[in-house]
């Protein structure tokens, strides 16, 4: 039984744990009776309120979930303390309750990991309600009255409004979609014969109920107001990532991802790419991993960067030739690199031009391609630097403008995060473009990772980061930089990605997982209002079929009492 059920539902009430529960968020929230009415309780208190319970969860339940995952520490917790004792085992079997009432807990009955788990989910349950119940004190305590005659005031309360019940649209259909055995992290204390799943909500955001899912926490600072409940709910969110990063994903990929046999094929394809006599790819400059200052193509772009850096920061150059430095080395890296990716997927232009064979012409590539993608982005970097400003007309106040600097910032960890994605997916083979050289090698199709969601991730969220900067420069000239850069990866991908992806591999996935959802939601609505509309018509048939018979009726028995009427006279 959820933790909204259990409150909700009278027959859960009988339950001792839930009754503590309810207890403690009572007591949790007399606090903001006692702060309104008698005025000595400082506001910052419901902040230290919120950050002890969201570490409570965070830290306390990922702690405990973390060890149980690795060395089953919360299992031998309640076989040492709790089993032992009749007066504890009773307490969670009154405690238990189920959804069918004709089903009793017994823990005998079940086994110890199912019962260990029964005892997990209270204190989950405590945690969990009392950190929801502590946010929202907090924004009640900073909410500030809305002037609906603002047109800001109204265009953030519908926005808020939006992220609200996009969150917990979110974290309801997570709830659909995976039930309470996922939900209480069930599969840390046995499995059951599933398997991970990719429907709804997942298959259109990584991790809904950590990511989207707090959407909310985005909406409510929006309504009230207020910085402070924005900077606490971020803070909420950073712990969040922090908890599925060490907690989640590790015990995700022990217990799921569980790494096959390679193939025969999948065997031969690696030695073809990283065999050490005859691999194509040896320890290459990717960026500037892999680094070797006594390789001569790694100087050469050393030096490179380093007349970057002179330009950009030693010498008085006019901010004019930083903008045309960073286009000139945009269009270069979309079309020129991009020409020549075509020839090279049309004619093999590229390899025929004076190079003896296939590997010497695809190492020149690589050392081309990277020095172009680093230093696009380094020009890009310098340009926002030169162009930074902290006050502007635009933005009226320091918390405004910090506000932006935050959100830059954020912008740029979600480009992370998509670039880490896709470079995990591709390998070095895909960053390179390795397909449109490398005949020799199979390849497909990959699908899996970042890509179950979207289709050219590298292309759209990818660029999210030239947009974070834009805002941290904190100014507007920055933004148009972005447009074009984003609107040149957009171009590179139609004219270049995709028709050689089309003539490679012929059938290409026409739409990631999100537009997919998305699709799919949009003609279950369209059905169900093309249903509404039908049993509508068939409401207003029927009335109208009513209607006509009950006026028959009543004309017939108007003819009738008119007849009766003309006897009576005659009689008369």
């Amino acid at each position: 039984m959820s933790v909204l059920a259990a409150l909700v539902k009278p027959k859960s009430w009988r339950s001792p744990a839930v009754l503590l529960w309810i207890l403690m968020g009572l007591s949790t929230c007399s606090l903001l009776v006692v702060h309104y009415y008698c005025t000595f309780l400082p506001k910052y208190l419901f902040c230290l309120l919120f950050v002890f319970w969201r570490l409570g969860y965070n830290v306390g339940l990922g702690g405990l979930l973390h060890y149980q995952s690795v060395s089953k520490s919360f299992q031998a917790f309640y076989l040492k303390h709790v089993k032992p004792s009749p007066t504890l085992v009773s307490l969670l079997e009154t405690s238990v309750i189920f959804e069918d009432d004709s089903v009793t807990f017994r823990a005998k009955d079940f086994p110890d990991e199912f019962n260990a788990w029964m005892l997990f989910r209270f204190v989950v349950m405590v945690v969990l309600a009392l950190d929801v119940v502590s946010y929202f004190m907090m924004v009640i305590v900073y909410w500030e009255a809305p002037d609906f005659t603002s047109l800001w005031d109204v265009l953030s309360y519908l926005v808020g409004t939006g992220l609200i019940l996009f969150g917990l649209w979110s974290k309801a259909d997570a709830h659909r979609v995976i039930g309470d055995y996922a939900w209480y992290w069930g599969d840390f204390f046995f499995l059951l014969d599933k398997h991970l799943v990719f429907d709804g909500i997942f298959q259109m955001f990584p991790h809904p109920m950590y990511t989207v899912g707090y959407a909310f926490m985005y909406g409510f600072p929006l309504m009230a107001k207020s910085y402070t409940v924005f900077y606490m709910s971020l803070f909420g969110h950073v712990c969040q990532f922090i908890f599925l990063t060490f907690v989640e994903n590790p015990h995700i990929d022990k217990t799921y991802n569980v790494m096959a046999e390679p193939t025969k094929e999948e065997k031969e394809r690696d030695e073809r790419l990283y065999g050490e006599q005859s691999g194509y790819f040896n320890n290459d400059l990717v960026v500037l991993k892999n680094f070797d200052p006594l390789r001569s193509s790694d100087l050469i772009f050393a030096v490179l960067l380093i007349y970057l850096l002179v330009i950009g920061f030693l010498l008085d150059v006019p901010v004019a030739f930083h903008v045309g430095h960073y286009l000139c080395w945009r269009l270069f890296h979309t079309c020129v690199l991009g020409w020549i990716l075509h020839q090279q997927s049309t004619t093999k232009k590229w390899t025929h031009h004076h190079y003896r064979t296939p590997r010497e012409a695809f190492n020149n590539w690589k050392r081309v391609f990277n020095a172009s993608v680093t230093m696009t982005n380094l020009t890009y970097a310098v340009c926002a630097v030169k162009l930074f400003q902290w006050h502007s007309s635009l933005i009226e106040t320091t918390d405004a403008r910090i506000l932006l600097f935050i959100i830059g910032m954020l912008l740029v960890g979600i480009n992370t995060y998509v670039s880490l994605g896709v470079y995990e997916v591709l390998g070095d083979f895909g960053f390179f473009f390795g397909d449109f050289f490398l005949d020799d090698v199979p390849s497909k199709l990959n699908y899996s990772g970042i890509y179950r969601f979207l289709n050219n991730p590298d292309s759209t969220l990818g660029f999210s980061g030239y947009y974070g900067v834009a805002l941290m420069s904190g100014n507007i000239a920055m933004l148009p930089l972005a447009i074009v850069s984003h609107a040149c990866a957009r171009l590179f991908d139609h004219f270049v990605e995709k028709p050689h992806m089309q003539r490679k591999y012929g059938t290409v996935r026409r739409a990631g997982g999100l537009r997919t959802e998305i699709r799919k939601k949009g003609e279950e609505i369209k059905e169900r209002l093309q249903q509404a509309k039908v049993e509508y018509e068939v409401s207003v048939r029927k009335l109208r079929e009513e209607m006509e018979r009950r006026k028959v009726e009543f004309e017939a028995k108007q003819t009738s009492i008119k007849k009766s009427l003309g006897r009576d006279k005659k009689t008369a």
